[in-house]
């Protein structure tokens, strides 16, 4: 349970923000009305708090990409086998489901900027932790607290950023946190590369405790979210942090249009966790759960975390591998940039569906290179195939997931469905992490590959059947569920006399 705000006001999981400079007029007794303009006005604070929140994908990122590569060395330390490597890799992911489902309803007793600084003190601890760690014990309690401090960074940033960011240029700014995952993953695979020969996988894990440091430190600078601050009944400080965040000092309209949601979900009352099963509230759900299964279910980690071994296993060199994922991790970034071009010009589901169809085809045809015995240029066919899944990746789901997991669900459970949804993000990770060696090693890489292609085929179907929420403003999109599902009780109704 939540404590109620000072005004009465109700709460509101993870209230978004709406367009940046709107000029609604509505009253603070209803809401606005839907197309009011958004002048997309952006102020050093937006970009300031963008910047500094967006460490909290450098930290996801780092540690996925430096994991794969320090498990072979601690594996080759402590005699592990390949299940326990596995093991090694996915215990930060199991204390990132848990701080992803602690992580927003923290977040919103206490503000988004408190929960985000303890992240980045979680993530330091447990990295400096993992490189004094006297035994295999230590080390793997050491990742479950740092995986806590990365699933509520998960959970939060992309919140966070959405309460600040105008509609026009939200899914740009929102998929900033994708970006620096992307730029964690190639800075951890440089590290790797770097620590490789002589084994120091002690340095390649301490050093992830400088961008928690980032995290932690720049976290003092920033504003706490004005949607948070009104849910709190604090409205004379959220009018005035919306004056430096709006850079004018008209705001009334908008925080009007706050008050006024907070006091239409104060009358429907305060929201369980059984409201996520409401029959307005459950297709939405389903449709972040489903984006945030498939965007890892696709094979993503697969890649990630054991790129070495599969460049290997097609007859690449150890070193050469460990220099190839650098390359792979490029790619990464540079791609996301050009997603991030994309997301709020050609939408968020023909992004998707394109990088499903795309996804589809490169892990079929990586699944028939390496199966085919002797074939010439097998490793850099291997190669080509993983970079241009890598790119299908980066500028679709990689970057699409996540803004549409910030925008899709209602105001009243957003923190606790955005907790769902990167919950199975982590879930889907763990699953994947302590399963693909094992799975490299008994199956095959082909048949590996092929059930991964599988998955992305239905991620296709699934595409060609998700909404749109491109340009709309957070309200908008809860007023069109809203009213699909009164459609759909008329109808049922319809149907019943």
């Amino acid at each position: 349970m939540h404590p109620q705000p000072e005004s009465g006001t109700g709460t509101t999981a993870g209230l978004p923000a709406t367009a940046a400079g709107r000029t609604s007029s509505a009253p603070p007794s209803g809401p606005a009305p839907a197309g009011a303009p958004d002048d997309g006005r952006m102020t050093w604070y937006v970009y300031l708090a963008v910047v500094i929140s967006t460490f909290g994908g450098l930290i996801f990122g780092y540690d996925t990409g430096v994991a794969g590569g320090a498990a072979g060395f601690v594996a080759d330390d402590y005699g592990l086998s390949s299940f326990m490597e596995g093991v090694v890799v996915s215990t930060s992911l199991f204390g990132g489901m848990v701080g992803a489902m602690a992580g927003g309803p923290l977040g919103d007793r206490y503000g988004r900027r408190p929960v985000l600084l303890l992240s980045g003190l979680l993530f330091t601890a447990g990295a400096l932790i993992s490189a004094f760690a006297p035994g295999l014990a230590v080390l793997l309690a050491a990742r479950v607290v740092l995986g806590a401090g990365v699933g509520a960074a998960s959970v939060l940033v992309p919140v966070y950023i959405a309460e600040l960011a105008p509609a026009r240029i939200r899914g740009a700014l929102v998929s900033g946190y994708q970006l620096l995952t992307t730029l964690g993953i190639v800075l951890a695979y440089g590290v790797n590369a770097l620590f490789g020969a002589g084994q120091a996988w002690r340095w390649s894990l301490g050093l992830a405790a400088v961008p928690g440091l980032l995290l932690a430190g720049g976290v003092l600078l920033v504003p706490e979210s004005p949607r948070w601050l009104v849910s709190r009944g604090r409205l004379g400080a959220a009018r005035d942090l919306l004056r430096r965040v709006r850079g004018r000092h008209d705001v009334e309209a908008e925080l009007h249009e706050i008050e006024a949601v907070h006091r239409q979900e104060a009358r429907a009352g305060s929201a369980g966790w059984r409201e996520l099963n409401a029959s307005w509230v459950r297709p939405m759900v389903l449709v972040g759960v489903l984006v945030a299964f498939f965007a890892n279910g696709c094979g993503i980690n697969l890649v990630i975390y054991f790129a070495p071994q599969i460049l290997q296993s097609a007859g690449m060199g150890s070193s050469s591998s460990l220099l190839a994922t650098v390359g792979l991790g490029a790619v990464n970034v540079v791609f996301t940039v050009v997603g991030m071009a994309l997301v709020d010009r050609v939408g968020r589901k023909p992004l998707l569906l394109a990088g499903a169809v795309g996804m589809t085809v490169t892990l079929g045809a990586l699944a028939v290179v390496v199966s085919v015995p002797g074939l010439p240029g097998a490793n850099w066919l291997s190669f080509a195939c993983l970079s241009l899944y890598i790119v299908m990746y980066a500028v679709s789901p990689g970057l699409v997931a996540y803004v549409v997991i910030s925008e899709i669900f209602p105001l009243h459970v957003r923190a606790k469905a955005t907790g769902v949804a990167t919950f199975v993000i982590f879930a889907t990770n763990l699953v994947i992490g302590l399963t693909s060696l094992p799975m490299l090693d008994r199956l095959g890489t082909a048949t590996t590959f092929c059930l991964f292609t599988a998955v992305c085929v239905l991620f296709v179907l699934f595409c060609l059947r998700m909404p749109e929420t491109k340009g709309r403003t957070l309200e908008e999109l809860e007023a069109r569920f809203r009213a699909a599902a009164d459609s759909r009780a008329r109808a049922r109704v319809s149907r019943d006399v």
